[in-house]
């Protein structure tokens, strides 16, 4: 089965980047498109999950100060921060593997591509209670999916080179959170692939492809935006990613086109 392969990325505009990723979703869910991997960065935002608010995860002061972009994406989950040593990664596809409504069963396929790729790079990582990986007790991956009209997207953050001091000073995590994990700062919780093994950006490209290409028994070659895709991500980015009330407040904004 042949797969797409994206590097598409819009690094200084994450609002448009994650209008494109629904509208890729959209587009596949409609059968009006292919299976896509897709690789991506932001040089400097935190993305929150579609149920959060800005001023409850973020550090707004610091934010402003850093010119930290935040934009919400259309999953759920939790708040991440991305730099240019963030690699994203987003798996979007029909389901023809048997996972249904069920996003537990969801989670439990697709993180097995990280897994792998970050065994075959000799690390010895280790799969959170859902959505995270580990490796030596500190969280190098989060993760969030949806499942709609039989089409499933997965989409992934990984710390391979991220500035983990930024990251700990624009994320507000609670004490209480912190405390349940036995640590008492954000820096304790998380580490770099680079710190852990060397390993740099395009090795942890190269190992997902692979991974994900064997979990999914698809062969990814290089392709582009569809014209629908191109059109609705526009409508998406001018209708919901750039509003205040999206990005910043608890509002669902949902589009139909």
């Amino acid at each position: 089965m042949k797969g797409r392969l994206l590097n598409l990325e819009y690094p200084d505009n994450p609002y448009l980047s994650l209008a494109t990723e629904e509208a890729i979703f959209m587009e596949v869910m409609r059968k009006r498109s292919f299976p896509t991997l897709r690789f991506y960065t932001h040089r400097n935002a935190v993305v929150l999950g579609c149920f959060q608010v800005a001023s409850e995860e973020v550090d707004m002061d610091y934010a402003e100060e850093k010119e930290i972009a935040i934009v919400k994406r259309f999953t759920g989950g939790g708040a991440v921060y991305h730099d240019s040593g963030n690699l994203n990664f987003s798996i979007i596809a029909n389901d023809s593997y048997g996972i249904g409504i069920n996003v537990a069963k969801l989670y439990s396929m697709a993180m097995d591509a990280p897994m792998n790729a970050f065994r075959s790079l000799g690390m010895n990582p280790e799969k959170g209670r859902l959505n995270d990986i580990s490796i030596n007790g500190k969280k190098i991956l989060g993760s969030a999916a949806t499942i709609r009209q039989n089409a499933f997207l997965f989409h992934a953050a990984v710390l391979v080179d991220t500035n983990l001091m930024t990251l700990a000073s624009v994320l507000k995590v609670p004490g209480v959170k912190l405390k349940d994990k036995g640590i008492s700062t954000v820096l304790e919780r998380v580490t770099n692939i680079r710190i852990v093994s060397g390993k740099g950006m395009e090795e942890v490209k190269a190992a997902l492809i692979s991974s994900c290409s064997n979990l999914l028994g698809m062969e990814f070659e290089a392709g582009e935006l569809t014209s629908g895709e191109e059109s609705l991500a526009t409508k998406l980015y001018e209708d919901k990613y750039t509003k205040r009330e999206w990005n910043l407040e608890r509002s669902i904004i949902n589009v139909h086109y």
